[in-house]
């Protein structure tokens, strides 16, 4: 396995700066090299991260990293924003990397911007109506999931709700901001320098540990 050289991160947060004031193709063509070097060692550090997960984690024994990082390049043709590349780095931890509809881990490196997130992101309604059921006929343990010391510590839910609830759902329940949710998320921001210690790989390995229940509850409704 290659080495990881010591201070690369804050060499990509520079970079990534760099990429943000200058973010167009002859500013990126000139300073490819420097991105080749920086995703190759970042590659390294998220099978790193995805190895130590799998002692904890059996779905991802035999996750490739190179499955799970997400190009630099921005798919412009729909949108409005031309500019492109991403100013950040991400992967998506799971099986089936970035193309896994199941609920991972998400790593997210910008500047100003940095977190770990997970869960399940716009899922298509068949399975939204799936995952609400799970947690309605579950409220119990997806409470007792969310309200985890550990889990608390680290991560709170997020994405967007709906403002009334979905047809066929108990209106008069006392849990309908979690059958509300239109997505099934949870975040947990981060500084910059998070990433900037020796062991920061080491870090999100640990943290990730304690969005595994999360996931575990919502990737029951695939085996259903």
């Amino acid at each position: 396995m290659v080495r990881k050289v010591n201070g690369y991160m804050s060499r990509l947060f520079d970079f990534l700066n760099r990429l943000a004031m200058n973010n167009n193709r002859e500013w990126f063509h000139q300073n490819k090299a420097e991105f080749d070097e920086l995703r190759t060692l970042w590659l390294n550090d998220v099978q790193r991260l995805i190895n130590l997960m799998a002692e904890y984690d059996e779905s991802l024994k035999s996750v490739d990293a190179k499955d799970c990082v997400y190009r630099i390049y921005r798919d412009i043709r729909f949108s409005p924003n031309k500019l492109p590349y991403k100013t950040y780095f991400s992967t998506v931890v799971a099986q089936g990397g970035r193309k896994t509809l199941k609920g991972c881990y998400y790593l997210h490196v910008q500047p100003g911007e940095c977190g770990l997130h997970g869960g399940i992101w716009c899922p298509e309604m068949p399975l939204l109506t799936r995952l609400r059921h799970e947690v309605e006929d579950n409220i119990d343990e997806f409470l007792s999931i969310i309200n985890d010391a550990e889990f608390k510590k680290r991560y709170r839910l997020s994405g967007d709700s709906l403002k009334t609830m979905p047809k066929g759902f108990d209106k008069n329940t006392p849990y309908g901001e979690y059958i509300k949710m239109k997505e099934y998320l949870v975040s947990m921001p981060v500084g910059d320098d998070y990433f900037l210690s020796d062991n920061w790989v080491e870090r999100v390995a640990e943290d990730f540990r304690y969005m595994k229940p999360f996931n575990d509850f919502l990737n029951y409704v695939f085996e259903m």
